[in-house]
């Protein structure tokens, strides 16, 4: 009989040369995790480079430690985001892009993310979903996954109710008062429409922006039109994208600040 070696947390396997599937397994058994990160991408065969190690994420803040496999922690790591191959819990294809650009040089992840689209492993929505829901400045891989959107989908537009649920969220924890949703358009047009948020004493309107660029000169005229006419009917307009709500929120919670000092 083999020599017995223990990895950690009551795990053991006989001495030789385990592969990183061996570790992996052992990762699975002894500790809450999942296959992520390199080694979820072999494992979904998204075309990223040869990866020998063992990577695997836990769902907490507590530091586990199994010889031969690197673990990650992590609080949201949800149930909608893992799956399961050959007997695996594994982080899905849309996850496991998001934790690679935390780990992956711009040109692999890029690459891994033109293969992953052709073969609809993920969508260009569901990559701008996560990162609208994990997302958050400082983050590691949250600037390069932001970079990679803007790379293989210029003009994506995010979810609109998103884009409200995170201007309210932020009105919510700021003091200013809340705005009129969705009002409509407070002068009158020949065409119907709504403003997303309105202080209509201030007579001030925000709008949010989902689109990292405008996809049509059009709609890039439509929008400069509205805000035209907002200004000959007395309106001020901020304009705010779902970068700045994501990235720079006290900016913003300022700006709509002053704006209503001003209207005062």
């Amino acid at each position: 009989m083999g020599e017995w070696k223990c990895l950690g947390s009551d795990t053991y396997l006989i001495y030789g040369s385990p592969s990183a599937m061996v570790y992996l397994r052992a990762a699975v058994l002894a500790l809450p995790a999942v296959v992520s990160h390199q080694s979820a991408a072999q494992l979904h065969r998204l075309g990223c480079e040869p990866f020998r190690g063992a990577v695997a994420t836990v769902p907490s803040r507590r530091t586990y430690r199994l010889e031969g496999v690197q673990v990650h922690q992590s609080t949201d790591l949800h149930r909608r985001y893992v799956t399961h191959i050959a007997g695996f819990p594994v982080t899905n294809p849309v996850r496991t892009m998001f934790d690679l650009a935390s780990v992956t040089e711009f040109d692999e992840l890029r690459s891994i993310a033109q293969k992953a689209l052709a073969a609809r492993r993920v969508t260009y929505e569901g990559l701008a979903e996560i990162l609208e829901e994990l997302g958050r400045r400082g983050r590691p891989g949250t600037a390069r996954f932001r970079e990679l959107l803007e790379d293989v989908a210029p003009g994506l537009v995010v979810p609109e109710s998103a884009l409200e649920e995170r201007m309210i969220a932020l009105l919510s924890a700021s003091d200013l008062p809340m705005p009129t949703l969705q009002m409509p358009l407070p002068w009158r047009s020949p065409t119907k429409g709504r403003v997303d948020f309105a202080y209509e004493d201030a007579r001030l309107i925000i709008e949010c922006d989902g689109r990292r660029w405008h996809t049509t000169m059009e709609a890039f005229e439509s929008d400069r039109r509205r805000d035209n006419l907002a200004q000959l009917h007395g309106w001020k307009v901020l304009r705010f994208t779902w970068s700045d709500l994501t990235d720079q929120p006290f900016r913003v919670v300022h700006q709509i600040s002053e704006a209503l000092r001003h209207a005062a």
